[in-house]
């Protein structure tokens, strides 16, 4: 192999500066949100003794000591309700040896041993740090393989810095995205070996790759379209890619049998929990894949986190895919119809803004192939009149100090994770502080807790929607309605388990990204019974279930002829679509009679 000194020497330096800045801010809950969704199965399994996820009693008290999580999101339900890992087993694999070192340490030290203190937090950070030098180890040797060492130390220069990258592999560096790089890396990289050695070994190593992608995010499974691809440029190629595996199929059928064992730990758990060995554990209708309605434009140019909007170097990247295609169509085809792929699943998650991420976290999972087209843009520049050269290194240098600046802004909560706006990210752009007029610019905030406070009715208008006193008996035409001698009243059977109160879909109410509800009515039930009181419930609603679920009891001081006055304050969801529907209603929990009267709705919509 050439020497290739200049990139192993930036490589050095990248890692020790990432490691250096990460171990010097460690948090004390660093096991927390989806991070401790994907560890859950490690503390359940090996110190609580309910592998299975039967009973999280000690969840709860690990949470209301350590503050790791507003809601309890990441534990699933199979169809008898019992619990279940909302998240696959496939980031607990890599934390496993962390854990084990750490649950060995805290033992020695007196820490507590609970899977959650200060040693367990270490270690699983020093571990992600491991995974991010394999990454960026095996993305030089790609690089290395097709542009020359200049290049390399380049492109390694470029995405560390320039990227998002900087922040979800060091302060965010337990999140899937670390994971998923070096993946990626050592799957690209052992595709080319196979490729150069015709050795069909190399289909284990692969093989075991993309199953733990997989077992990491499900939806990153197209990553076997590297190794199916490579150095295919047309249909003839990819028939005789078949007819050569098919050939070699007993090393295939032993690459799948082996991916088989690896999988079966998770295929037996579902199996236990549900009966099959296959089964789709992210509950969620509030967010999923929306193949036929893709948030393109926004995951690209948003200014809440558009990728290119805050990473704009990677535009060397789509226009690496020209010069790839000049300059090397053997892999150019592998490269573009994986990466458009990945890219558009990642535009069909319908939340597309991925938490609290800077710019657009899941592309980092596609940069140890962007990297290689990076690297041919700069290589075509480097060929160019020096003016050329010029522009293109004053355009990468300024995209790096902007990606430097605004990640800081954003550790800074001056840029905010969630909210951005474009008005808000021009008023602050380059800005080191901030101002409350500038925070009137954000996004509506939404507590993550579910907890429904309006600070600023002021900023809005109101409409009434509904104003039912069921005084209007052949408008409803129910049986159910009882005339008392000076007004009328709803009473539900006793097998009325649900009265809707309200429904409509979310087009119909209003075209802002949000609106709030008020609901009044008066209920009236027999409360000497024991039994669960009656709820109401504010909820979205669409065909695979309800999301933005939020409940009131029906409790409370009663007047002189038994009515309890309820009053609900509703924030609708980040919704999916706009033709799911907001749904007010009554839930009868105990089977009992209940009245309902003096129903009325009040939306709420941000003044122009």
């Amino acid at each position: 192999m050439k020497k290739s000194i200049k990139s192993l020497i930036i490589l050095v330096i990248l890692i020790s500066g990432m490691s250096f800045y990460r171990l010097n801010n460690i948090k004390s809950f660093e096991i927390s949100w989806d991070v401790l969704g994907y560890y859950l199965y490690l503390p359940a399994t090996f110190v609580h003794d309910d592998p299975l996820l039967t009973d999280i009693t000690w969840l709860k008290e690990q949470n209301a000591d350590n503050k790791l999580t507003g809601t309890y999101y990441m534990i699933s339900s199979n169809e008898k309700g019992e619990n279940m890992y909302f998240f696959l087993m496939g980031m607990s694999s890599f934390y496993a040896p962390s854990f084990a070192v750490s649950h060995f340490v805290a033992a020695q030290i007196g820490a507590p041993t609970d899977g959650f203190s200060m040693p367990y937090q270490y270690g699983l950070v020093i571990g992600g740090l491991i995974y991010s030098l394999i990454g960026l180890i095996y993305f030089r040797k790609i690089l290395l393989r097709y542009l020359s060492d200049n290049i390399t130390s380049l492109v390694l220069l470029t995405v560390v810095l320039g990227t998002n990258y900087i922040h979800h592999l060091t302060l965010d560096n337990l999140g899937t995205v670390n994971i998923l790089f070096m993946l990626v890396s050592l799957i690209t990289w052992n595709t080319i070996r196979w490729r150069e050695t015709k050795n069909y070994y190399r289909l284990i190593p692969i093989g075991i790759f993309s199953i733990l992608v997989a077992l990491v995010k499900p939806s990153e499974v197209f990553v076997v379209l590297i190794p199916l691809l490579w150095e295919v440029t047309s249909f003839k190629l990819l028939k005789d890619r078949f007819i050569e595996l098919l050939s070699n199929w007993k090393m295939v059928v032993l690459t799948i049998l082996i991916c088989l064992l690896i999988a079966s730990p998770q295929m037996y758990y579902w199996y236990l929990k549900t009966g099959k060995v296959l089964y789709d554990s992210y509950k969620n209708p509030g967010v999923g894949l929306d193949f036929l309605s893709p948030h393109i434009s926004d995951v690209l140019f948003s200014y809440r986190k558009g990728w290119l909007i805050y990473t704009p170097v990677m535009i060397l990247s789509i226009i690496g895919f020209v010069v790839l295609y000049r300059n090397n169509k053997p892999i150019f085809f592998a490269l573009f119809i994986y990466s458009f792929i990945a890219f558009y699943i990642i535009a069909s998650w319908s939340e597309w803004w991925y938490g609290a991420a800077f710019s657009t976290r899941p592309m980092i999972a596609i940069y140890p192939l962007l990297g290689l087209s990076i690297g041919y843009t700069l290589k075509a520049i480097s060929e160019k009149k020096l003016w050329a050269k010029t522009v293109v290194a004053i355009f990468v240098l300024s995209c790096v100090f902007l990606n430097q600046f605004q990640w800081w802004q954003m550790k800074e909560y001056i840029l905010d994770p969630y909210r951005t706006t474009k008005e808000y990210y021009w008023r602050t752009f380059l800005k080191t502080s901030v101002t409350a007029e500038d925070l009137e610019y954000l996004l509506i905030y939404r507590d993550f807790t579910g907890k429904m406070e309006l600070n600023n009715p002021e900023d809005y208008v109101s409409k009434q929607e509904e104003n039912e006193d069921f005084t209007n008996h052949d408008k409803l035409k129910t049986p159910e309605v009882v005339f008392d001698s000076t007004y009328a009243y709803y009473q539900t059977r006793t097998d009325q388990e649900f009265f809707p109160l309200y429904e409509k879909r979310y087009r119909e109410i209003s075209e802002k990204d949000h609106f709030w509800v008020k609901a009044k009515l008066k209920v009236r039930y027999d409360t000497t019974q024991v039994g669960a009181r009656p709820l109401v419930i504010n909820t979205m609603d669409r065909k695979n279930g309800s999301y933005g679920y939020y409940a009131t009891e029906c409790t409370g001081p009663a007047d002189s002829l038994g009515w309890i006055t309820i009053e609900t304050l509703y924030l609708t969801p980040e919704i999916r679509t706009t033709r799911d529907k907001f749904k007010l209603y009554l839930w009868n929990r105990h089977g009992q009679k209940v009245d309902v009267d003096d129903v009325s709705v009040e939306v709420l919509e941000k003044k122009d």
